[in-house]
Protein backbone atom coordinates (compact mmCIF):
# COMPACT_ATOMS: atom_id res chain seq x y z
CA UNK A 1 0.00 0.00 0.00
CA UNK A 2 1.35 3.57 -0.90
CA UNK A 3 0.12 6.29 1.68
CA UNK A 4 0.07 9.14 -0.91
CA UNK A 5 -0.25 13.32 0.82
CA UNK A 6 0.09 15.27 -2.80
CA UNK A 7 2.87 14.10 -4.67
CA UNK A 8 5.14 11.99 -1.83
CA UNK A 9 4.27 8.97 -0.60
CA UNK A 10 5.74 6.03 1.49
CA UNK A 11 5.21 2.37 0.74
CA UNK A 12 4.00 -0.07 3.27
CA UNK A 13 4.24 -4.05 2.93
CA UNK A 14 1.01 -5.81 2.62
CA UNK A 15 -1.04 -8.36 0.84
CA UNK A 16 -3.59 -7.04 -1.27
CA UNK A 17 -5.16 -9.92 -2.89
CA UNK A 18 -5.60 -10.96 0.29
CA UNK A 19 -8.61 -11.14 1.68
CA UNK A 20 -8.83 -9.49 4.10
CA UNK A 21 -6.29 -6.85 2.36
CA UNK A 22 -3.75 -6.47 4.90
CA UNK A 23 -1.42 -3.54 5.63
CA UNK A 24 2.01 -4.01 7.40
CA UNK A 25 3.27 -1.04 9.44
CA UNK A 26 5.45 0.14 12.29
CA UNK A 27 4.26 0.48 15.86
CA UNK A 28 4.70 3.36 17.64
CA UNK A 29 8.00 3.12 19.09
CA UNK A 30 9.54 2.07 15.35
CA UNK A 31 7.26 4.62 13.51
CA UNK A 32 9.95 7.71 14.04
CA UNK A 33 13.10 6.03 13.59
CA UNK A 34 11.99 4.14 9.97
CA UNK A 35 9.61 6.55 8.56
CA UNK A 36 10.47 9.72 6.34
CA UNK A 37 11.01 13.15 8.43
CA UNK A 38 7.44 14.45 7.26
CA UNK A 39 5.37 11.37 8.80
CA UNK A 40 7.17 11.73 12.18
CA UNK A 41 5.01 12.06 15.15
CA UNK A 42 1.93 11.03 13.10
CA UNK A 43 1.55 7.46 13.36
CA UNK A 44 -1.80 7.59 14.62
CA UNK A 45 -3.14 9.58 12.13
CA UNK A 46 -1.12 8.09 9.12
CA UNK A 47 -2.54 4.49 10.47
CA UNK A 48 -6.23 5.29 11.02
CA UNK A 49 -6.54 5.54 7.41
CA UNK A 50 -6.20 2.24 5.98
CA UNK A 51 -8.12 0.88 9.39
CA UNK A 52 -10.84 3.21 8.47
CA UNK A 53 -11.79 1.03 5.21
CA UNK A 54 -14.29 -1.76 6.34
CA UNK A 55 -12.75 -5.22 6.00
CA UNK A 56 -9.14 -3.73 6.72
CA UNK A 57 -6.26 -5.31 8.65
CA UNK A 58 -3.61 -2.80 9.49
CA UNK A 59 -0.83 -5.18 11.35
CA UNK A 60 1.58 -3.20 13.82
CA UNK A 61 4.86 -4.76 14.16
CA UNK A 62 7.70 -3.64 16.53
CA UNK A 63 11.64 -3.46 15.53
CA UNK A 64 13.73 -2.66 18.37
CA UNK A 65 17.05 -3.97 16.15
CA UNK A 66 19.39 -0.96 14.89
CA UNK A 67 19.33 -2.25 11.44
CA UNK A 68 15.24 -1.30 10.81
CA UNK A 69 13.97 -1.32 7.65
CA UNK A 70 13.21 2.32 6.27
CA UNK A 71 10.38 3.59 4.50
CA UNK A 72 11.90 4.80 1.68
CA UNK A 73 9.57 7.95 0.23
CA UNK A 74 8.13 7.69 -3.15
CA UNK A 75 7.33 10.77 -5.93
CA UNK A 76 4.80 11.10 -8.62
Amino acid sequence: MIYWEQSRGVVFLGGWGAEPPVTVVPDSATWDRVTPPWLHGRHDEVVARPRSHTGHVVREERDDSVNALRLEQVTR
